[in-house]
């Protein structure tokens, strides 16, 4: 049974709705859509750091001012993600790791913490979902997202 009332996102996704990339517009409605139905969102413990070292990375790379980082963090910093040290999170994603032949194990965290919360994942990173979907449709990337509005108006 598919737990509605929780969401596991993955850096990736919360990057691309602090910072104007391609899909951006797709991460904010998705945050905006949780946000009005009052749905929680959940990411592990790593989460946080992944966030804050991506706008850090993208900062020393030119890609971003200093500005554009500090807003993104503050903006960061505001968004309520429940951060899990589930102990059961890191024994299950490399597991998946195995199963998928995935490299990162600390990407697979994101599957395992959703599995064991039974809820969906949206993340950004179009290759993970791609490599899991058939097996884990709940697994679901960005791009695919369409605002529950889109719908509701037609009812």
């Amino acid at each position: 049974m598919k737990n509605s009332s929780l969401v596991c996102i993955d850096a990736n996704l919360l990057i691309l709705a602090l910072l104007p990339f391609p899909l951006s517009e797709r991460a904010d409605a998705l945050l905006e859509e949780c946000r009005r139905h009052k749905t929680a969102l959940v990411a592990p413990a790593l989460f946080a750091f992944e966030v804050a070292s991506t706008l850090h990375r993208l900062r020393l790379l030119g890609q971003i001012t200093p500005a554009a980082e500090e807003t993104a963090f503050k903006h960061f910093m505001a968004i309520q993600v429940h951060l899990s040290s589930h102990p059961r999170i890191f024994p299950l994603a490399r597991q998946l790791a195995l199963r998928f032949h995935q490299s990162r194990v600390h990407q697979m965290s994101y599957v395992a913490l959703a599995e064991l919360h039974g809820c969906d994942l949206w993340t950004a990173d179009s290759r993970l979902a791609e490599t899991v979907r058939i097996e884990l449709p709940w697994v679901r990337w960005i791009g695919d997202f369409v605002a529950l509005d889109a719908f509701d108006a037609d009812r």
